[in-house]
């Protein structure tokens, strides 16, 4: 087992131990929609994956900061150490961005999510995910805690037994279980079988129903066509009209009496395009997103997207960035060695409710009262390099500051030709 002597995990007994209970994660892994799991529906469903995706990328790209309050200083930003290594770098395979975003997919998906914490000699720690996939039963469940997990990893033969101490949970709320949390998925299962049988519908059309858009007609009364006439007409109508014909695209002359009809019900007709968007909303009202965000752009403007981006760390974003924080100080820091409640971490939420960097000008203008940036910061902003005399602030002379700057003094201007009397 490479796994189990990689992690210093033991494999568990292919005969359950008495210990081991059944997880009550089932109806998680099994959140169906026609037979199909909750990680197919991801894959296959593209309404699904789209909200998915929209609520792991922008919080993953986030990034997590390591703060410690030091007393009158206020909180400092721990920019070296453990912790910020960690948080930067989990594991030698993926980046933090890449190891927050599986994190919030799975808890997206399935409402659980698990980080394992190995201890690594002469390199710290180590933080990976396990999909909620690969976790087959608890260990020592009681209605509030477990004492391990089971858990099957991808090309072994036999489970592994992790240690609750070495594992971060997280999940949602779940009216019948305190330890595992409720797929949303299966409040999705009539939306999600919906479009499934609308999409196996068009594919069935599409492989077996005849593809005619049009037809010609002649009149009952017309003279009866021979074997050699009709064929002639129909070779000279396909080399003339279909595919690369001589005339495609061109109106056809029809022979007396003759007539060329539609068929076909149109995508407005059988209301594809209303179902497709009644699926999309509903899959984003059920994770609390905006469909305005996620494409449904039917009453979007300027104005109200931008008061939704605004919106979407608050509201949309706010609760998961909030569980998230709050289960990792709790649980992941003292695991860490950080047992210290001054020290703690925060998603930098900051960096995207600042607005555009027009719009902070503007304010920090406006709350200064005058210019607040050098040339040489506004050069390093722009990456090119400082120039000499550029690390003083300019003031324009009419800008006092504490009395530190007097106005020029009425007297001194040149009042010569002011156009008063002489003498």
């Amino acid at each position: 087992m490479r796994i189990a002597s990689w992690l210093g995990f033991k494999p568990v007994s292919p005969i359950p131990d008495v210990m081991v209970t059944a997880a009550p994660i089932v109806e998680t892994l099994q959140a169906q929609a026609m037979g199909k799991s909750a990680d197919t529906l991801w894959k296959e469903q593209p309404h699904l994956r789209t909200v998915i995706d929209f609520l792991a990328r922008n919080v993953a790209q986030l990034g997590v900061h390591a703060f410690e309050m030091q007393g009158d200083e206020g909180r400092v930003r721990m920019r070296d150490g453990l912790l910020p290594a960690v948080l930067r770098r989990p594991n030698p395979e993926q980046t933090g961005y890449e190891f927050w975003r599986a994190v919030v997919s799975d808890l997206a998906l399935y409402d659980s999510a698990y980080i394992m914490v190995i201890a690594v000699e002469g390199d710290g720690y180590h933080l990976r995910t396990i999909r909620p996939s690969w976790v087959t039963s608890f260990i020592g469940a009681d209605a509030y805690s477990v004492s391990g997990y089971v858990v099957k990893f991808p090309g072994t033969d036999r489970p592994i037994e992790v240690p609750a101490e070495n594992v971060v949970a997280f999940h949602g709320w779940n009216p019948v279980d305190e330890l595992t949390g409720s797929s949303p998925v299966n409040a999705l299962r009539s939306i999600l079988t919906e479009q499934i049988q609308a999409q196996l519908f068009r594919e069935q059309v599409w492989r077996r129903a005849g593809r005619v858009g049009t037809y010609l007609t002649r009149p009952k009364d017309a003279a009866q066509w021979s074997k050699e006439g009709r064929t002639r007409f129909k070779e000279q109508w396909s080399s003339a009209y279909s595919n690369n014909g001589a005339a495609a695209g061109a109106t056809p002359v029809l022979e007396d009496g003759m007539e060329l009809k539609r068929v076909g019900f149109s995508a407005k007709e059988e209301e594809y395009i209303d179902g497709t968007k009644l699926a999309l909303s509903t899959v984003a009202a059920v994770y609390h997103v905006n469909p305005t965000m996620v494409g449904l752009l039917d009453n979007a403007n300027y104005s109200n997207v931008r008061e939704f981006r605004r919106m979407l760390y608050g509201e949309t974003l706010g609760p998961i960035i909030a569980h998230l924080e709050g289960r990792l100080n709790s649980f992941l820091l003292p695991k860490l060695g950080y047992d210290d409640p001054s020290v703690y971490v925060e998603f930098n939420t900051e960096a995207r409710l600042r607005g555009s960097f027009e719009e902070q000008a503007q304010v920090m203008q406006a709350s200064i009262g005058g210019p607040w940036m050098t040339i040489n910061e506004g050069r390093a902003r722009q990456n090119l390099p400082a120039v000499e005399g550029g690390d003083a602030l300019i003031r324009p002379l009419n800008v006092t500051q504490n009395g530190s700057q007097t106005p020029i003094p009425a007297a001194s201007v040149d009042d010569s030709n002011d156009g008063g009397d002489e003498g």
